[in-house]
């Protein structure tokens, strides 16, 4: 396995676009040509080189240490591995579609905006739009898996049709805004307005929550698709242990009624 590492070389004076810094993009070239990338850097350009010390050698892994001025880190991946030490900027593996992305400290706003799959793993919390959709877009994350283990800001699975997002902490307000399909998991407690629009999909969570009108309140069930689902997260790698231990037993609300939706909203014991 061949692993090339890119070490800053000084603290960053404004925001860089790392989105060309995929494994199997910079597979095809010598050191050479990687460092005489161009990057946008502000409203200008930098070489890598200027930024970057480089060592290693280009294959199907990239190293970087992190910084909360780097933006789209692993956009649009579609295979190989990223492993970032320390924080990200914004939009995070914003549109990938396959590969590892895997973030030690927090990421900034739409992380795993516009997902289609692969695995989206970050150590901290997440700013606003996690998951969620591009601006101008009707549609959010498509599949795949993001993994926080902190909390969450504003919006998380926004828009999302397919696919999963598990969250250690807590969640901003308007989680699963206008979901159509998938699962979103919050280990702590969903903010304001969770399921606003919501035409279907899953939010499971562990705290307390004040439904919206358009939610009918189906009581206590037992659920055996739930403990399934403690299975499955129980052999997936990286999920906040918060979201697990799933008992099967979880209080169920229906909605959003307003929008037609049939989604639910699991507040699981």
């Amino acid at each position: 396995m061949s692993v090339l590492s890119f070490r800053l070389k000084g603290p960053l004076t404004g925001r860089v676009d790392a989105s060309p810094l995929l494994p199997h993009r910079l597979a095809e070239l010598d050191m050479a040509e990687i460092a005489a990338l161009p990057l946008r850097h502000g409203r200008g350009h930098v070489a890598v080189g200027d930024l970057f010390e480089l060592s290693g050698r280009p294959g199907d892994v990239v190293e970087l240490e992190g910084d909360g001025r780097l933006d789209f880190v692993g956009a649009g991946l579609t295979a190989g591995t990223i492993r970032v030490a320390g924080p990200v900027g914004h939009r995070v593996g914003t549109g990938m579609s396959g590969g590892t992305l895997v973030v030690d400290g927090a990421a900034g706003l739409a992380a795993g905006a516009a997902m289609r799959g692969g695995l989206l793993f970050i150590g901290g919390n997440a700013g606003d739009g996690l998951g969620g959709a591009l601006p101008g877009e009707r549609t959010g994350m498509t599949g795949g898996r993001i993994l926080v283990h902190g909390r969450c800001g504003d919006r998380v699975g926004e828009r999302m049709r397919r696919g999963l997002i598990a969250v250690g902490g807590d969640a901003g307000a308007y989680a699963a805004l206008h979901m159509n399909a998938g699962s979103l998991v919050i280990g702590g407690t969903p903010g304001p307005a969770t399921g606003h629009g919501m035409r279907n999909g899953t939010v499971l969570f562990r705290g307390e929550v004040d439904p919206l009108p358009g939610f009918a309140d189906c009581g206590l069930n037992q659920l055996p698709f739930l403990s399934l689902l403690d299975n499955h997260l129980s052999e997936l790698e990286g999920v906040p242990p918060t979201c697990r231990g799933l008992t099967g037993r979880a209080r169920r609300w229906l909605g959003d009624r307003g929008f037609g939706g049939r989604g639910e909203l699991l507040a699981c014991l």
